[in-house]
């Protein structure tokens, strides 16, 4: 059994025990109010028991619900807000309208079970919060909210059975500051309810979290859409995505390991479905490693050159837009550092590597394999003009103009 079904279930358990219990004291210690707060936890034993089918009902899948009944929870969610106003209702009402009289034979009884039934709630209703937050389960946490707010109507009980017994009218007074409460607690399951229902988005924080998992992924470009939905426990998420690769297998590869990142760093995702685009690029960047930055000297070990030459090529007009040298990063930690470095010109969005050492069966290889990266080795010992109008030619069948 599912956590949130032991949870349905002991609350029908609890609220049982608080029916039986509030019922006897109330019989036992005269005390009229102690008697209506009694028949008030009659209804939440009713409100558990649908609690509990409305959540094993929402689990189910059929081809006439594919995307499961998900929303019956918060559908369930929404009955407990309007519960809750109810029970607010029925506070004021008792307190401010009936002023009906305590028939008290045994006050510290009374009042004693007022208080029991007080903490039992109020602490029982702090873990079924915290099971529908771990589980997230707007049912589960609506009725912890929903079972504060008996916590808060035996407290009125306690305040009015002591303030009787020591002819102190106080049960007004508190139930002005807990009517506010009250209404609070039901406003805000109110109104994620609704959100659910309406297909609102899901949250700001979950939506850039998402971004940053999927465009750390070195093969994306760009997303040109990224929305998500609730349903119940569920979270269903759709995107379309720009990939750097016209390769429809490694496409789908890409899309797969961002799916699974996705899974893995959030939690309750019933589905995802990212649809992917090639992207158009107007430039084409060549890298290579040099162990002289000055005059562009290749270098013989890919790892440990000193520098990393860039020549930025626009596709459209065919002319190199820049041609700069950075400092490798890596040129300081003992180990890996080809495949660091390869993972670094992968993430700058390189198309094109010149080396002069073999990559086969290296960490570098897989790396730039796996991004669709082309490797050329050279037998040049430097680069220049001449060298990259060749090579673009031949990578591209188009004439590079010389700066």
């Amino acid at each position: 059994m599912k956590t949130v079904h032991k949870v349905a279930s002991l609350s029908i358990g609890v609220n049982i025990f608080l029916l039986v219990f509030k019922l006897t004291m109330a019989f036992f210690s005269g005390s009229v109010s102690l008697l209506a707060d009694a028949i008030h936890s009659s209804t939440d034993v009713i409100s558990s028991i649908v609690l509990l089918i409305g959540i094993r009902i929402s689990g189910r899948k059929s081809r006439q619900f594919p995307f499961g009944l998900y929303k019956v929870e918060n559908l369930i969610s929404l009955g407990i807000a309007f519960l809750i106003f109810l029970a607010g209702y029925e506070i004021i009402r008792e307190v401010f309208f009936e002023n009906r009289g305590m028939l008290l034979t045994r006050p510290v009884a009374a009042i004693a079970t007022a208080v029991t039934a007080m903490l039992i709630t109020f602490f029982y209703s702090f873990y079924v919060i915290k099971k529908g937050r771990q589980e997230n389960s707007p049912a589960i946490i609506a009725d912890g909210k929903h079972i504060r707010i008996d916590a808060v109507a035996s407290l009125i009980v306690a305040i009015g059975l002591t303030g009787r017994l020591l002819h102190i009218h106080a049960e007004k007074i508190a139930t002005l500051f807990v009517a506010a409460f009250i209404l609070k607690s039901g406003w805000d399951i109110l109104k994620e309810s609704l959100r659910v229902l309406l297909d609102a988005s899901i949250d700001l924080k979950t939506l850039e979290q998402l971004r940053e998992i999927i465009t750390s992924h070195p093969a994306i470009t760009d997303i040109r859409e990224i929305i998500g939905r609730n349903s119940g426990s569920f979270t269903f998420i759709e995107g379309n995505l720009v990939v750097k690769t016209k390769d429809f297998a490694r496409a789908h590869q890409i899309i797969e390991e961002i799916t699974e990142e996705v899974r893995r760093q959030i939690s309750h995702i019933d589905r995802i479905v990212l649809h992917y685009e090639p992207g158009i690029k107007s430039t084409f960047l060549i890298a290579a490693m040099l162990s002289d930055g000055t005059r562009w000297l290749v270098s013989e070990h890919f790892g440990e050159a000193p520098y990393i030459g860039w020549i930025e090529i626009h596709l459209e007009e065919n002319r190199i837009l820049r041609r700069e040298v950075s400092t490798n990063p890596y040129t300081d930690i003992e180990k890996g550092k080809g495949i660091k470095v390869a993972e670094h010109l992968a993430s700058r969005g390189v198309d094109l590597v010149l080396t002069r050492e073999s990559f086969q069966g290296k960490g570098p290889e897989y790396v730039f394999t796996s991004q669709n990266i082309k490797v050329l080795k050279i037998s040049e010992e430097f680069i220049n003009t001449d060298l990259i109008l060749r090579i673009y030619q031949e990578k591209t069948g188009r004439e590079l103009l010389k700066p």
